[in-house]
């Protein structure tokens, strides 16, 4: 495994992510972020886990934006 880059385990990333690790496992299964296994511990580069935090808390954004803008509408 590459020494220049911050992994961490599949564990802490689902914490990071808060959802349940077999959640997170089955998005790596399904290419949502690479994967690493390193004497059967399997990691992801914390990176990985701050750009898909930074992609969800974007999507969070723009789905209250619009939430407010149809409140806005139907008053």
């Amino acid at each position: 495994m590459p020494t220049n880059e911050r992994y961490i385990t599949v564990e802490d990333a689902a914490k990071q992510i808060e959802v349940q690790p077999i959640t997170l496992r089955h998005w790596l299964a399904i290419g949502t972020m690479p994967q690493f296994v390193f004497e059967d511990t399997e990691y992801v580069l914390q990176e990985d886990v701050d750009a898909f935090n930074e992609a969800c808390l974007c999507r969070n954004q723009r789905v209250d934006a619009e939430r407010r803008r149809m409140r806005l509408v139907a008053s």
